[in-house]
């Protein structure tokens, strides 16, 4: 994404902050002159961050969990069918939305099940899709149906305490990623922008610009807008779908405000509840280019769904050129919900998955835009949740049984 320009020349400012999980390493990042760029309404000089590599040293998972919850075999409560989305608690205990049965399910620090709530339908309490909207002030948990576009607010006991639409009824829902809790105890969320009629577009690849908009006071503010969003491919007579490998937009919400990023590049940028971008954070991450082990792993995926050799050469001969003809040349800098905000205000970047077919690499920027720690997780395992040092994770066993886990961070070796 390419920042906005300022009015005069600025210097890139670096600042070291001390945080829960960071130590007090001095940081390891360059300075150099910022770009002159013209201003914009009502919006102060910006700090740009520029790092060349962690200002700490690089962080991995402890051999041993602190908690790891479901199962192959066992009780129902210990059974996950399709786990949507996990929140770890400050006392300890892990809650688990899980899709298929329509349930949210608490678990205290020691992994025993304290209730379940929930189930399949239209009322109070019933879901028809599952998403844990993390850190919301006004409620002990928080549950986002993202087909019903509602929020429930439930106690610590499980039993539902206020339900409310996202919007008004019959506004359009958010697009992406799931709302997130503000301070205030309303949600940010990706939204729609008037935009060309599908229909009308030619057919080939675009980008609809979508904007980060506010609930509050009953009504909506918007943040910011002309972001560029999901990357489509018109087929023709309003159909479109994602592009394999396409770029989307991520956010983070925060105290000071939101970071964004289109994932164009390692670059994101922080606006504040008033609208003015004030930081921009840009840093080096692994390289991004498609290469042709990327391909040759794309092409294996496919060749996986035929049963005979014949069928496996004629899928190469005739399909897989257009196929790979189509792919984009680079990966997205990070996941379309690739942002995770920390309690302290400091934010970690989730890699885009196809990208190393090994060890995921996340980074961890400080509340400032600071690369402050390099994070390494084994491939396979999904990042739902975090905090001052430790993370939660779905992971998947033998039999594709699904668990959930803590794990603190150590210093890697």
């Amino acid at each position: 994404m390419t920042a906005p320009r300022l009015t005069r020349t600025t210097f890139l400012i670096l600042v070291a902050l001390s945080c829960a999980i960071t130590g007090t390493a001095e940081p390891r990042t360059h300075s150099r002159d910022a770009e002159t760029t013209p201003a914009i309404p009502g919006m102060a000089a910006q700090t740009i961050v520029e790092s060349d590599s962690p200002r700490g040293v690089d962080l991995v998972l402890s051999d041993e969990p602190l908690l790891r919850v479901g199962m192959l075999d066992g009780p129902d409560e210990y059974l996950f069918g399709n786990v949507s989305s996990a929140i770890r608690l400050e006392d300890g205990s892990v809650v688990v939305a899980d899709e298929q049965s329509r349930e949210v399910r608490m678990f205290d620090a020691g992994g025993r099940h304290v209730w379940t709530s929930g189930r399949e339908g239209d009322g109070p309490g019933e879901y028809r899709g599952l998403a844990l909207l993390r850190g919301c002030p006004e409620a002990a948990i928080t549950v986002y149906d993202r087909r019903l576009r509602r929020i429930t607010e439930l106690d610590s006991d499980g039993s539902v305490a206020d339900t409310r639409a996202l919007r008004e009824a019959g506004g359009p829902g958010p697009l992406g990623a799931p709302p997130a809790c503000a301070p205030d105890g309303n949600v940010v969320f990706v939204d729609w922008l008037d935009s060309e009629a599908e229909e009308a577009l030619a057919v080939g690849e675009y980008r609809w610009e979508t904007a980060l908009s506010w609930e509050r006071d009953g009504g909506v503010t918007t943040l910011r807008s002309g972001i560029p969003g999901t990357e489509l491919y018109h087929h023709g007579g309003g159909i479109s779908g994602p592009v394999t490998w396409g770029k989307d937009i991520a956010f983070a919400v925060t105290a000071s405000g939101v970071w964004y990023g289109s994932a164009d590049d390692y670059q994101l940028e922080h606006v504040d509840w008033t609208g003015r971008i004030t930081r921009v954070a840009r840093w080096n991450g692994p390289d991004l280019e498609v290469t042709r082990e990327h391909l040759n792993r794309h092409l294996d995926s496919y060749l996986a769904r035929y049963e005979t050799a014949e069928e496996r050469r004629s899928f190469e001969r005739d399909r897989w050129p257009e196929i790979r003809d189509e792919l984009p040349e680079r990966f997205p800098a990070y996941a379309s919900k690739g942002l995770l905000p920390l309690p302290d205000g400091s934010v970690l970047v989730v890699p885009y998955s196809w990208r190393d077919p090994g060890a995921d690499e996340f980074q961890l920027l400080g509340p400032d835009g600071t690369w402050l720690h390099r994070l390494t997780i084994p491939a396979g395992r999904t990042l739902v949740d975090a905090g001052p040092g430790w993370v939660l994770l779905l992971e998947e066993g033998e039999f594709d049984e699904q668990s959930v886990a803590v794990y603190t961070l150590v210093e890697g070796s």
